[in-house]
């Protein structure tokens, strides 16, 4: 008589850490609004045109303090830090990570010169021919590094809803809706950029809307990965509507701007919302997505701290950029009453 024998495989499956943390997010929102800073002032630069200088100067100071900022975030979110020297004594040319260890330094260094050659056409009167060079080499590693932070993400095929090239766009855009609103915001004495600022934030929301519905409803990966989340697990349709809402505010807002000039409250409101919305796009990409389980049917769990790997280090991050914000503009109009005086 011939026996069947049946064998039973089981697969033992357990929750995954988090290997992104709350710093990261910091690092993919300030770096977001700087790269695009740096690219609408070079834009300006080339333009040549003197009703540009102060929006252009505006925008240099937003990346220099966000470009700042970004990287502490970025080195507190490191593990082993002390090993960051790895990536230029054994170069992986195939890793955006390693592209982004060479672009990010020459990206603060760029923004650091042309910032100064700014402050010294401000203070001085003095212009570089360089400038402009300086300026479209900081806007070269700017585009390289809105590459190569949407794509560090977008490229692994573990994580579905993460593999789309619609990932790096949204990400560029949503920071790029931000900008226009931080720049009337720091002109805020200035109202006669507000409706020009207003139309460049509507046009960069409305593109955003028409990428997200098109990553929404596309037979890509990761649409379908969305979909699918959305079809299984309430909070995905939570967030989903969180975003919407933000976005509807944001671009209202905006379209009221450019039908009149608004009060300074009005537009540090909505420079408050568009940050919160980048800022919550990114939360939602970084760090609800790694609760969606690869390989295993248990959701990988997370609890939010308040220490320095949480709550503290979101507050700590924006303190510091506040700070920066307050150190360098103080800083320069020192300079300028020191010459202005002797």
């Amino acid at each position: 008589m011939n026996g069947q024998v049946t064998y039973i495989s089981e697969i033992m499956a357990q929750p995954q850490e988090f290997f992104w943390l709350p710093w990261a997010v910091q690092y993919f929102f300030f770096i977001g609004i700087a790269s695009c800073a740096v690219l609408y002032a070079c834009y300006l630069h080339w333009r040549n045109k003197p009703e540009n200088s102060r929006l252009e100067m505006i925008a240099v100071f937003i990346a220099i303090t966000m470009g700042i900022t970004a990287p502490l975030a970025l080195t507190a979110d490191l593990h082993q830090t002390a090993r960051v020297w790895h990536f230029y004594a054994h170069p992986t040319i195939w890793s955006w990570m390693w592209w982004g260890s060479v672009l990010l330094p020459l990206f603060t260094t760029f923004i650091g010169l042309y910032f100064v050659a700014l402050v010294v056409k401000l203070i001085w009167k003095k212009e570089f021919k360089a400038t402009r060079w300086v300026a479209l080499l900081a806007a070269f590693s700017a585009i390289g590094l809105l590459l190569y932070t949407g794509r560090e993400a977008s490229v692994l095929n573990a994580r579905p809803i993460w593999f789309s090239w619609w990932i790096p766009v949204l990400m560029f855009l949503s920071a790029l809706q931000a900008l226009p609103a931080l720049i009337s915001l720091g002109a805020r004495r200035e109202p006669q950029y507000q409706n020009r600022l207003a139309r460049f934030q509507v046009v960069t929301l409305l593109l955003f809307a028409v990428c997200f519905a098109l990553w929404l409803s596309g037979d890509t990966t990761s649409g379908i990965a969305v979909r699918q989340q959305l079809d299984t697990a309430s909070a995905g349709w939570w967030m989903l509507m969180g975003v919407c809402a933000l976005w509807l505010i944001t671009f209202a807002m905006s379209v009221s701007n450019l039908k009149a000039t608004r009060s300074v409250p009005y537009i540090t409101i909505l420079a408050l919302i568009s940050m919160a919305f980048a800022w919550s796009l990114r939360w939602i990409f970084l760090m609800e997505v790694q609760a969606v389980p690869k390989y295993n049917i248990i959701a990988n769990p997370y609890h939010f701290p308040l220490g320095t790997d949480g709550l503290l280090a979101i507050v700590g991050t924006f303190g510091l950029w506040i700070a920066l914000t307050i150190i360098v503009r103080e800083g320069v109009r020192w300079f300028a009453r020191r010459v202005q005086h002797g």
